[in-house]
């Protein structure tokens, strides 16, 4: 994580604020940009990070100012706006953007730029600080429940994307993960599709056994598994709520989830609310990220070897201990529960250190490290990929094609 002690506390040309409506103490360390105010009638603001996009961004614009209802009419250009963060640039990035802007001038989109030093300059730092602007911006409309989304500048979103963000919101969402499609034909990765495809489908066929053993209201079934940086969107009182997207210099948007977890918020995975984004290999984002994952696919791949995964009996162990911990952190012991008994000695835990978790802990801070901890257990999550999908499969296929009702927070498309 970034030095928090070394970031300026007040930038030239931005403004400190609080969202008194839901927690005072919130804290913007890089402050917020100076933009012109918004429209009052605007309840999503996208945030896009860009850094030497100046070729790909034209495209990006596009998408998002071309937004539409199902019916394919023009969204009001006064429901959402677009901030670009022009980020340590080496490339004309903001004078594309603004020469966009002049073109289409009924098109809400503003750009900032910024040069952050060296020790601060990520993809973090740059969606920490477009993303407190939009918080900032509603407080300034009196629009608490106001949606701030963030994409990427390689990113595409679907026609209608902002349409379905705002319809999963109104039934009551409070945050939104889209489905994060890649091309079909990227040259330059030829060997990750398998393991990508791979890694798709498991992680489908796994979040719909959690739907089976552990059913959510907030985030039915037919759901996907994505919630990251090329389509998230969070309401702004829940933005507050949670600290805000943690200024990481990569995995950022996971951070965002995960602290979204701590606080009990859902993540609605609502299949209409889609973008696609590029799978090129790109060194501009240190760390972990996309396309450093599609590297690592490639190698295995040419290596002949396979993802090593969780498996279908161990998956339904750790779904039943999630509903079981639940419960036992709502009454704070697990005293009386034995399926978390069966669990200890997996995790290599005595009673007391649970019952001191969870006297300790959120019940989303604890699953998320009892998760982590089984992940990383070869011996629990030691099954190759392929077979993992074949019991998953085979398991879940009455439930996967059998009618599903109305979600009430997501879609009502039928599974």
């Amino acid at each position: 994580m970034l030095n928090r002690q070394s970031i300026t506390r007040t930038q030239p040309g931005c403004v400190r604020s609080t969202f008194p409506l839901v927690n005072s103490s919130y804290s913007t360390p890089f402050g917020t940009l100076a933009l012109p105010h918004p429209h009052p009638a605007c309840r999503l603001i996208v945030t896009v990070p860009a850094k030497d996009e100046a070729g790909f961004i034209t495209t990006t614009l596009d998408a998002l100012r071309r937004q539409t209802d199902p019916a394919g009419r023009p969204l009001p250009p006064a429901t959402y706006e677009v901030i670009i963060l022009a980020n340590n640039c080496s490339d004309a990035t903001a004078a594309v953007i603004r020469d966009y802007a002049a073109t289409f001038p009924h098109f809400r989109v503003h750009v900032a730029e910024r040069h952050f030093p060296r020790e601060l300059a990520c993809v973090g730092t740059a969606r920490r600080l477009l993303m407190d602007t939009a918080r900032a911006r509603f407080i300034h409309l009196g629009v608490p429940h106001g949606i701030i989304c963030t994409t990427d500048a390689d990113t595409l979103p679907d026609p209608t994307w902002v349409h379905h963000t705002l319809a999963a919101a109104a039934r009551g969402a409070r945050a939104i993960g889209g489905r994060i499609l890649v091309p079909h034909a990227e040259p330059r990765q030829p060997h990750y599709r398998k393991q990508h495809l791979q890694d798709v489908t498991y992680r489908s066929l796994q979040y719909c056994l959690e739907s089976m053993i552990d059913p959510q209201t907030a985030d039915p079934w037919p759901r996907h598994f994505q919630h990251f940086g090329p389509s998230t969107a969070v309401r702004a009182d829940v933005y507050t709520a949670c600290g805000g997207i943690p200024p990481l210099r990569s995995l950022e948007d996971v951070g965002l989830a995960m602290a979204l977890e701590r606080i009990g918020v859902p993540i609605t995975h609502d299949p209409r609310v889609r973008v696609t984004t590029s799978a090129r290999v790109s060194e501009r984002v240190g760390g972990r990220c996309f396309s450093s994952q599609l590297s690592e696919w490639s190698e295995l791949e040419e290596r002949g070897d396979t993802q090593r995964v969780i498996g279908l009996a161990n998956c339904k162990k750790l779904f039943k201990w999630k509903v079981a911990l639940r419960r036992a952190s709502a009454r704070r012991s697990a005293a009386g529960c034995p399926r978390l008994a069966e669990m200890l000695p997996v995790l290599g835990w005595r009673a007391p250190h649970l019952e001191y978790q969870l006297a300790n802990q959120s019940f989303g801070g604890l699953y998320q490290g009892i998760r982590r901890r089984l992940e990383a257990d070869k011996n629990f999550a030691g099954e190759p990929i392929g077979r993992a999908i074949h019991d998953l499969r085979r398991f879940s296929h009455g439930f996967r094609h059998r009618a599903v009702g109305t979600r009430p927070a997501g879609t009502a498309l039928p599974a």
